[in-house]
């Protein structure tokens, strides 16, 4: 490893945290948009032109269903055919 790469480390570990932290943000205002939530092409157009970036994420969950939840932080979202669908609120989901 270059010593130039040693040094840039933290700066880029840092863009991808805010990378990460826009998205977590957006994904929650999404959950806040009545309109937009309820279609998923709507929700993918949303999220979008806000600047959500769907190259950056935490992890990735399975669903009971078989499908995979892609997951920012404890916020996350379902790629369906016709869009994204975002995930229940984890605290639903434990009251369920």
């Amino acid at each position: 490893m270059k010593t130039k790469e040693l040094f840039d480390f933290p700066t880029k570990r840092r863009k991808v945290g805010v990378v990460l932290n826009k998205n977590r943000t957006l994904l929650k205002r999404l959950r806040q948009e009545p309109k937009v939530n309820e279609l998923a092409d709507s929700s993918f157009m949303w999220l979008r032109n806000n600047g959500f970036d769907f190259n950056y994420h935490t992890h990735i969950e399975s669903l009971p269903n078989g499908k995979l939840a892609v997951m920012c932080y404890e916020v996350g979202y379902v790629l369906e055919v016709d869009g994204v669908r975002l995930l229940p609120p984890a605290s639903a989901a434990l009251l369920a």
